[in-house]
């Protein structure tokens, strides 16, 4: 009886303390006095949807985030100290190489956008070397990567593209090739 015990708990423990991502915040991006909710949703095989209803109906964004469906790879959402939406995805659970990037929502010039990234990776195996951070503002249009050859400054290949036209897959097109070792 005590094996079975033990073995539920090494089975069960870590997949029971695992909390689900949050997938729903509200806010008022758009300062008109309505908070819109954003929702994640399944969008297909490893990726991510955010709907976003605006009070006036829901529209979809396709394809804004990965998300793995194990513990340490699910996408969620949370709002900044700004109040601004923030996507987040990685992997913090399987294999040596780990990562994270948080998507932060702005509205700007009447529409959605993507007004930053934010993008830290690591290797298990490499712990010296193989680590790098990498935060680029849209807004801006700066930014700036940090990792084991030191800091460096970078600029915005564009402006801070519309949320509807954003795709997680464009990432390597926003950061440079540094940022991912």
């Amino acid at each position: 009886m005590r094996s079975l015990v033990l073995a539920l708990a090494l089975l069960g423990g870590p997949a029971l303390a695992q909390e689900e991502p949050n997938r729903s915040v509200t806010a008022d991006l758009d300062a008109d006095g309505r908070i819109e909710t954003y929702t994640l949703i399944e969008g297909g095989t490893e990726a991510m949807d955010l709907m976003v209803d605006d009070g006036t109906g829901w529209a979809t964004a396709r394809h804004v985030a990965w998300d793995g469906g194990s513990p340490g790879q699910r996408a969620s959402l949370a709002l900044n100290e700004a109040g601004s939406v923030v996507i987040e995805s990685g992997n913090d659970s399987i294999g040596r190489d780990r990562w994270h990037l948080a998507v932060t929502l702005a509205h700007r010039d009447g529409e959605f956008r993507i007004a930053g990234l934010t993008y830290d990776r690591r290797d298990t195996l490499e712990p010296e070397t193989g680590w790098g951070q990498c935060d680029l503002n849209l807004l801006s249009g700066r930014g700036t990567t940090d990792g084991p050859d030191g800091p460096s400054a970078f600029d915005a290949p564009e402006a801070a593209p519309p949320l509807w036209d954003w795709d997680e897959s464009r990432l390597p097109e926003f950061l440079p090739a540094e940022c991912f070792g």
